[in-house]
């Protein structure tokens, strides 16, 4: 064999390698984290449930219900709004998996922005998990990104003008989820998700 053949045979195995290791990290995104139903969730729905357009595609997400024995008021706990803000959605987890209702209804859903899951901001030097020590051992979760994934909805206009108020905002602010609502049944693609949680509400 020789030299150049050599070089090549390791060039390919190096690329061979690295694509397997990007590989893992990209499919990683697309693996939820392990959310635990806890004894006091009395019910899973999606919410395409509320919204059928949202049916698989990254914006549908888990809806986890406590229906208390006792009649009562109805609460929302969105998680994940920010993907990229972990207290929400490790409250969530919590609720979920730890969570009574003795009265009314509980409604919570970990992943508000389900497709903000799916990447994160490898530009601003975030980390794509952190890991929680727990009595049973570990637990990883993911570390996203603020917005909901371009693959999901491109481009970003100049200028983002909230249907709603007409408020006029950078135009990456238009996969912002926290942005969006109250939704709209054609809008963006974040602003079905919105929609959606809407009509849960």
């Amino acid at each position: 064999m020789g030299n150049k053949k050599i070089t090549s045979v390791i060039f390919l195995c190096l690329a061979l390698i690295a694509s397997f290791v990007a590989g893992k990290s990209f499919l990683s995104m697309h693996t939820p984290d392990i959310i635990v139903k806890g004894p006091g969730v009395t019910e899973q729905k999606m919410l395409s449930d509320y919204f059928s357009k949202l049916k698989g595609s990254n914006g549908d997400t888990e809806i986890y219900i406590f229906e208390g024995e006792n009649p009562g008021a109805s609460m929302l706990i969105l998680g994940g709004t920010h993907a990229n803000e972990p207290s929400g959605y490790m409250s969530a987890i919590s609720l979920i998996e730890r969570a009574k209702v003795e009265f009314g209804t509980l409604y919570v859903i970990p992943r508000a922005n389900n497709s903000a899951f799916t990447h994160n901001d490898p530009q601003e030097g975030s980390p794509q998990n952190f890991t929680i020590k727990t009595e049973h051992g570990d637990r990883v979760f993911r570390y996203s990104s603020r917005a909901t994934n371009p693959i999901d909805q491109w481009p970003d206009p100049d200028v983002y003008v909230h249907a709603a108020s007409g408020q006029q905002l950078s135009g990456s602010e238009t996969r912002n989820l926290n942005r969006a609502y109250p939704g709209r049944e054609e809008g963006t693609f974040t602003e079905q998700v919105t929609y959606g949680i809407t009509q849960l509400i």
